[in-house]
């Protein structure tokens, strides 16, 4: 993440959630720690279960064949094993109640942070969100693979929520599930019943299948498959065709394991017994929701599991955990997309919908473009900027923040829409550039540069920028405003 002398309240609210769910926190297990604490103590936990139950009916057919004060000795012991045995179910089921509600709160802290006061406040928050868990990475390092799966989650997540809310908007969504509790009225007013009943029945079972969607590589046999017994193998390396498929597998086989019994339902605080019937009810419907959600998101089957299927290719491509990441690829993201959707591996419906809502060019991107004078005449030279908003009204022209103007760094500007004619990602904008002399684009590469050293440069027109180090500056971080 970035140097804690250099964090906003933001970023540091960010990095929290994400250490949430997969740092590794002394005080407080993360999230994942806890699905590895459980998968390694699981099988233990159920022999104990299995043992004092065994014990109990061998105990109660010995007592049948007794009578007198023996048949009541063997009657105390039942007892006295079934105290035992109820004991240890409570304590396991405490432990399931515990890491459920981390995983509730984890997501309602997510959602205050990602979402406001109406739909147009919430695009604002979730872009804000987004784009710092992007910039967050330096897009290069050794541990680079290792950060990267730290924060695609809470990514993919909030991206699912975006979609939901245009699916919904759209009336795209025909789930009669997902509908009941809906009103747009009420969406985003947190004291309304309807709020309340839609997030526990929706906005929650589909942020922890986005959250827990990987969690089965938390377990000790995927962790010996990608690491190695010793940890001698890079588990971010290309697999065997053969270990992929081991692999994907017992990712889904564990995952739902721990979504059904890790995770499971929520406990009703309830007085009566009708109120309680009917939260055991409404939880019993929220997890085969989300159960459904991670099954069908595995399969070839299209429709509302896609919801957190597409988020979850895209940022496989944002967040790539491969060894030859390059930050320039991330433009084919919202690419692969569409190529899945003309293949029909994807719904078409929702894909475009995905795409209306990231653009052709990722939140937190740097791009460089051409500035014009007041007068709308093109300059030589460039400027940066970075994408920092959500649903551009034309795919491949972002809304950005400028992070330089004449040359020199910025640490407050207005958005603005970088046009495709203007934007060096494009072949026929950098043309415009090429005639500058190659001392000129040294001296503008010089400006713009960190650390720049003249022995190490060459005289080119960039198509892209990394924008971390400008980013890692806390007054340079307020990239975010209604100001469009």
């Amino acid at each position: 993440m970035l140097d804690k002398n250099n964090n906003s309240s933001f970023t540091i609210s960010v990095d929290r959630v994400v250490n949430a769910i997969s740092g590794n926190e002394d005080e407080k297990p993360s999230l994942y720690q806890q699905a590895a604490n459980y998968f390694k103590e699981e099988p233990a936990n159920l022999q104990k279960l299995a043992f004092l139950k065994t014990e109990i009916q061998q105990v109660t057919s010995a007592m049948k064949a007794q009578s007198g004060k023996k048949a009541l000795q063997l009657e105390e012991s039942v007892a006295q094993l079934k105290k035992k045995y109820n004991h240890e179910l409570r304590i396991q089921k405490n432990a399931r109640i515990i890491r459920l509600n981390d995983a509730v709160d984890m997501c309602l802290n997510l959602l205050s942070l990602s979402e406001g006061e109406d739909f147009d406040d919430t695009q604002l928050k979730s872009a804000k969100f987004l784009t710092t868990l992007v910039l967050f990475s330096p897009g290069k390092g050794k541990k680079l693979a290792e950060l990267h799966h730290k924060l695609k989650p809470a990514y993919k997540a909030v991206l699912s929520l975006r979609v939901l809310d245009r699916l919904m908007l759209e009336g795209v969504v025909k789930n009669a599930y997902m509908m009941k509790s809906y009103d747009p009225n009420k969406r985003y007013e947190p004291q309304a019943s309807d709020y309340i009943c839609y997030t526990q029945a929706v906005i929650l079972p589909i942020m922890l299948a986005a959250v827990f969607q990987d969690v089965g590589l938390q377990h000790p046999d995927l962790v010996e498959l990608l690491e190695g017994k010793d940890g001698e193998k890079d588990r971010f390396r290309l697999l065997e065709e053969d270990e992929r498929e081991k692999m994907l597998r017992l990712n889904y086989q564990y995952t739902i394991d721990y979504l059904q019994h890790g995770l499971g339902c929520q406990q009703s605080s309830a007085e009566t017994e009708e109120d309680v019937t009917a939260f055991d009810e409404a939880e019993q419907h929220r997890l085969k929701f989300q159960l459904g959600l991670v099954l069908d998101a595995n399969s070839s089957k299209l429709g509302t599991s896609e919801i957190i299927k597409i988020p979850q290719i895209y940022a496989s491509v944002i967040f790539s955990t491969k060894r030859d990441y390059q930050r320039k690829s991330l433009p084919t993201a919202s690419i692969l997309i569409e190529q899945l959707a003309i293949k029909k591996a994807v719904s078409q419906s929702i894909a475009k919908v995905f795409v209306e809502i990231v653009g052709q060019f990722p939140l937190g991107y740097g791009i460089v473009y051409i500035p014009k004078d007041i007068r709308g005449n093109e300059l030589e030279l460039y400027e940066y900027a970075i994408v920092s908003g959500l649903n551009p009204k034309v795919l491949d022209e972002p809304i950005c923040r400028p992070a330089t103007k004449n040359l020199m760094f910025l640490t407050y500007s207005k958005t603005m829409v970088i046009d495709k004619e203007i934007n060096l990602h494009f072949p026929v904008a950098r043309k415009k550039l090429v005639k500058i002399d190659p001392k000129r684009l040294a001296e503008i590469m010089e400006k713009l540069t960190y650390n720049f050293k003249a022995e190490e440069s060459a005289a080119f027109v960039p198509d892209h920028w990394e924008p971390h180090n400008y980013f890692c500056v806390q007054g340079n971080q307020n990239l975010w405003s209604r100001d469009a």
